[in-house]
């Protein structure tokens, strides 16, 4: 029977050095996770509450958190950033709970994805939203009331909570976030707007969006189409314009990211 060797002085040297060298690995990877910012996207509505729905009987909820996996996965195979979805699945998120997703991540960047509904038939296009406390028009008004509401009657922004707001919009402003938001959605709604999309530009726009009051970093709220239009819904569907879609937002963010410091 072979006996077994007892470690020497210098196995145990090589030994230390060898775990020396992986603790340093081990640190500098820890570092870099830490290091490492992140980006926060929101497929609009979820469970329960559908969003807005197709003539075809497509659902909001169902386009957006398409979207914005594929969203995800372009960011994490172009981009040294760590992603964030507010929901992965079919689940109801409040609106305060996808802001504080977003803050309890330090997020960079937040971006909501919808699709876009109106009793006009021919309403189509993108347009891509950032915070103020009041709207642009009347139509971007009663769009924020809608998704203000789309969850639960309370989740409105009413007259007693304006005071509030008026703070966070103060402290966002006081950060730059605003100007940060409105560049971000500059970029984003000009690639929309480029091909092979070309979706019709419905602009750059300002609403009370209760999702986007709460998050401490730039961020956008983006229809990207018309639901309620048969033949965006029929494209929204398809796998190749969601994928268009989401190459859109991605080159958008990254021409933000490149030119713009987020923090």
């Amino acid at each position: 029977m072979r006996t077994q060797r007892r470690p020497g002085r210098k196995d145990r040297a090589i030994a230390a050095v060898l775990t020396g060298i992986a603790l340093i690995a081990l640190a500098f990877s820890l570092s870099g996770a830490a290091q490492r910012q992140t980006i926060v996207i929101d497929p609009g509505h979820g469970g329960l509450d559908v969003g807005a729905k197709g003539k075809f009987g497509n659902l909001e909820k169902n386009i957006t958190l398409a979207i914005s996996q594929k969203l995800k996965a372009l960011i994490e195979q172009n981009l040294a950033y760590r992603v964030v979805l507010t929901r992965d699945k079919d689940i109801d998120v409040s609106l305060e709970s996808r802001a504080a997703i977003a803050n309890n991540n330090d997020a960079a960047l937040f971006i909501s994805v919808h699709t876009n509904g109106s009793f006009r038939k021919k309403a189509r296009g993108s347009e891509t939203f950032f915070m103020s406390l009041t709207a642009t028009d009347e139509e971007t008004r009663r769009l924020a009331y809608m998704e203000n509401s789309s969850a639960k009657l309370d989740n409105r922004i009413s007259d007693e909570n304006k005071d509030d707001i008026r703070l966070i919009l103060w402290d966002m402003a006081q950060s730059a976030y605003i100007k940060q938001s409105s560049r971000l959605a500059e970029e984003i709604q000009f690639e929309l707007n480029q091909p092979p999309l070309e979706i019709l530009n419905r602009g750059i726009k300002q609403a009370p969006f209760k999702v986007l009051t709460g998050v401490a970093c730039p961020a956008v709220l983006v229809e990207v189409a018309f639901i309620s239009s048969p033949e965006e819904e029929q494209n929204l569907i398809k796998d190749d314009f969601q994928m268009s879609i989401a190459l859109a937002l991605y080159r958008g963010l990254a021409k933000f990211l490149r030119v713009a410091s987020p923090r």
